[in-house]
């Protein structure tokens, strides 16, 4: 840790925050690691989220419904996206599967308008597409995107999350233009193993390496639908619990991450991780508090 900053505000730990509605989903996609996942299914409870919500908004997270589960499967959805848009300043959205924005999921959508919406779509290449996405069709998940953009020009914030695989063939530049011309923005990430956990690894581009500071973890957290704070999203099973915030407040979570941090990441996890976000740097100086002061940290991350 000698040369790094020293963070010291607690709230920079949920600068950014993604909290999973469900572990439950439809899919089957070839980079994610569901086979094996020991965290028991289920759906988080209203009121905790609630209260949970609050608490972010307090400090101005950034929230994002995601998570090992698909959001907008959750019997409650309506009135969480009604719940959070009531929040005075809450900066909310969720990020969702191209394949799974079906008929029902666009309507949801397009009622509750949350404030950003990601939607995954790996690739533009249409057999790593379906590889990807195992009886999924490429043609059928740009329809579901169109009828998205169609469905309510009150949807704002729409971004594409593309993921740079060892074995795609189209270009950064044309994937970047491709979703341009249509009028929207792309991120592209590089697809890693998810923690070791990710079984097929001809889709992984990213090499691993022991992490003693980590940007991640600086900077952003994982709730899971238990209410319990992780140290990673990749942690499957949930042994790298920091909190149960059903119990301790955010306040009392993010000074024990703080401690895990200065304690050069003590997670098992952390030896072989190849997720690029790990290397973004820890933040510096004093927590963001204006808008204006967040939005330009955030179009860096």
């Amino acid at each position: 840790m000698q040369g790094l900053p020293v963070v010291t505000d607690w709230r920079w730990s949920f600068f950014t925050t993604d909290v999973e509605l469900t572990n439950i989903c439809h899919q089957n996609c070839a980079f994610c690691p569901r086979s094996e996942l020991t965290r028991p299914p289920g759906f988080i409870e209203l009121e905790f989220l609630k209260k949970l919500l609050l608490q972010l908004a307090a400090i101005n997270s950034r929230v994002t419904f995601c998570g090992m589960g698909t959001p907008l499967l959750h019997p409650q959805v309506k009135e969480i996206f009604q719940f959070s848009r009531s929040i005075s300043g809450l900066n909310f959205g969720l990020t969702i599967q191209a394949p799974a924005l079906g008929k029902r999921e666009l309507e949801i959508l397009a009622e509750t308008r949350p404030g950003f919406i990601e939607i995954s779509f790996p690739t533009i290449e249409p057999l790593l597409f379906s590889e990807i996405f195992p009886g999924q069709n490429f043609k059928n998940s740009l329809e579901n995107v169109n009828r998205l953009l169609k469905l309510n020009p009150l949807l704002r914030g729409i971004t594409i999350v593309s993921v740079k695989t060892a074995g795609e063939k189209v270009s950064l530049e044309e994937t970047v233009k491709f979703w341009a011309d249509r009028g929207l923005k792309c991120r592209i990430t590089a697809c890693h193993s998810r923690g070791g956990h990710l079984k097929n690894n001809s889709l992984v581009s990213t090499t691993g390496g022991n992490k003693t500071a980590c940007g991640l973890f600086a900077a952003h957290s994982f709730i899971t639908w238990q209410g319990l704070l992780l140290a990673c999203c990749h942690d499957l099973s949930g042994t790298t619990e920091v909190a149960d915030l059903n119990f301790q407040s955010l306040e009392e979570a993010g000074l024990k991450k703080l401690k895990f941090m200065h304690e050069s990441m003590p997670f098992s996890i952390c030896r072989t991780c190849d997720e690029p976000s790990a290397d973004r740097p820890l933040p510096e100086g004093p927590y963001p508090e204006k808008p204006a002061e967040r939005k330009k940290i955030l179009r860096k991350l």
